[in-house]
Parts: structure tokens; C-alpha cells; sequence
């Protein structure tokens, strides 16, 4: 995966770490499978928007909260 991939799942490892939550623990109150949260955190995987919602609400944050900063990353845009 790109470096955004793997630096939102940085950022989401650190929050969910932060608010005391093992990663089973978070998964299951995100309504996320534990194997495929896993891989969201070690930047393996796209989220969908629809699960960026879920562990927004489940970390009690705003999106900007688990996004690394769009300054950081170029991306093309046709």
C-alpha cells in the first residue's frame, strides 16, 4: 500500500491505543471484523467510508483525528 495507507493506520493504531482500547476490544465496539481492523492499522488495506464513519464514532473523533495531515501526500486527481 501507499504511504497514506500506511500512515492512517499509524494514526488510528495511536488514537485507539490512547483511548485504552486492545484491538479486539476496538474492533468489536467499531462492529469491525478483529483480522480485517488488524489490517487497517498495519496500512494493508483501503478503508471504506462507510467504516471511516464507524471508528470515528467509535474513538468518539472527528476525521481529521485519524488523518494524516493532506499536506504531507501528493495525489493525483484526474
Amino acid at each position: 500500500m501507499n504511504d497514506l495507507v500506511t500512515d492512517f493506520g499509524k494514526m488510528l493504531r495511536l488514537k485507539r491505543k490512547n483511548a485504552g482500547y486492545s484491538q479486539e476490544d476496538f474492533a468489536t465496539l467499531a462492529g469491525i471484523e478483529r483480522g480485517n481492523y488488524g489490517k487497517m492499522e498495519r496500512g494493508l488495506v483501503n478503508v471504506k467510508l462507510e467504516t471511516l464513519y464507524k471508528l470515528a464514532i467509535a474513538l468518539d473523533c472527528e476525521f481529521d483525528e485519524i488523518m494524516p495531515p493532506k499536506c504531507s501526500y501528493k495525489v493525483e486527481v484526474n
